[in-house]
């Protein structure tokens, strides 16, 4: 696919509105629940993200929408910036620098197995709800 500018656009608008959900929802999460040494909120943002990704990858399939523009601001812009592995990396790599492994290996294994789960999920409620 040739990046051309309604694309770029469509990802740039998806990205810029994707990221500033995840800022006020991990935030707020964070803050909602104060847990001391673990990062809840991109937690949290990751997983709904892996769920949102799953089902509307699922609905996108069996309602054949198959409008680039829509699905590069859905999924590459929105869901892009909504959800952040560089932040889950960095937010890992700090908790073991300050010696909370067990903390970092909860982050890291469960980010990854309950995101999976969840983008599992979301394409199989697609399936359920047709």
């Amino acid at each position: 696919m040739k990046p051309t500018l309604i694309n770029l656009l469509a990802i740039g608008s998806g990205g810029f509105i994707g990221s500033i959900a995840r800022y006020l929802l991990s935030t707020a999460v964070q803050n909602q629940l104060k847990p001391e040494q673990f990062p809840i909120g991109i937690f949290v943002v990751n997983i709904l993200g892996c769920l949102l990704i799953g089902f509307l990858a699922g609905l996108f399939e069996l309602k054949s929408w198959m409008n680039v523009e829509l699905r590069l601001f859905v999924f590459v812009g929105l869901l892009g910036g909504f959800t952040t592995f560089s932040t889950f990396a960095n937010d890992t790599f700090l908790l073991g620098k300050q010696g909370e492994m067990l903390a970092a290996l909860i982050n890291s294994g469960g980010q990854v197995l309950v995101g999976l789960l969840c983008v599992w999920l979301g394409y199989l409620l697609t399936r359920l709800l047709s």
